[in-house]
């Protein structure tokens, strides 16, 4: 009995230290949106790697490398001047669909956590993946942009606002929704 109650003890004291060794949880944000137009006009404004600034408004210009192949970079300049530098991870134009990765981004800021100051990057995530999918949907098409991701700091300190999930996760979807919203006027005006 007396080793039980030991055990008992000794994991809750245990406990705690496991519930913060764990870090940051995975996000995931989808956001899709329906366009009054056939599937293949609406590929034909997403596919290209290299042209995202021609349907995003955040996005001013993409300085690019490698076509749609795997293995091609962009590297994103913000309307703030940021940059984020992505790599296509997969294509597949058979299923109107790519997935492509955050290498990189440049800072926008500092933040001190527990006396250490940590990089604001641009786009508050990190370890993000994406994927833009393409579908017939009867007369419209559906365009579904999905992202797996951490917040911007996955230490194990209490992590401030401007990296917590939160904010990682609010800072995609407006990026999505937004991006997909003029999506869907550039191509029914």
């Amino acid at each position: 009995m007396k080793a039980v109650l030991k055990g008992l003890v000794t994991g809750l004291f245990l406990l705690p230290a496991l519930v913060f060794a764990h870090g940051a949880s995975r996000l995931q944000v989808e956001e899709t949106v329906l366009i009054n137009a056939d599937a293949e006009t609406v590929w034909n404004m997403v596919k290209d790697f290299d042209s995202l600034h021609k349907w995003h408004p955040a996005i001013i210009s993409t300085e690019a490398s490698g076509g749609n192949e795997v293995g091609a970079t962009r590297t994103l300049t913000l309307d703030n001047n940021a940059t984020i530098t992505e790599t296509l991870k997969r294509f597949d134009a058979e299923k109107m669909s790519y997935q492509y990765d955050i290498d990189s981004m440049s800072s926008v800021g500092q933040v001190d956590i527990e006396g250490e100051m940590h990089d604001i990057p641009a786009v508050p995530v990190s370890r993000y993946k994406a994927w833009v999918t393409v579908e017939a949907e009867g007369d419209q098409t559906k365009v579904t942009w999905l992202a797996k991701f951490f917040r911007g700091y996955t230490g194990n300190h209490h992590e401030p606002k401007e990296l917590n999930d939160e904010t990682a996760t609010n800072a995609i979807q407006g990026i999505f929704r937004s991006g997909l919203d003029t999506l869907k006027a550039k191509i029914e005006n």
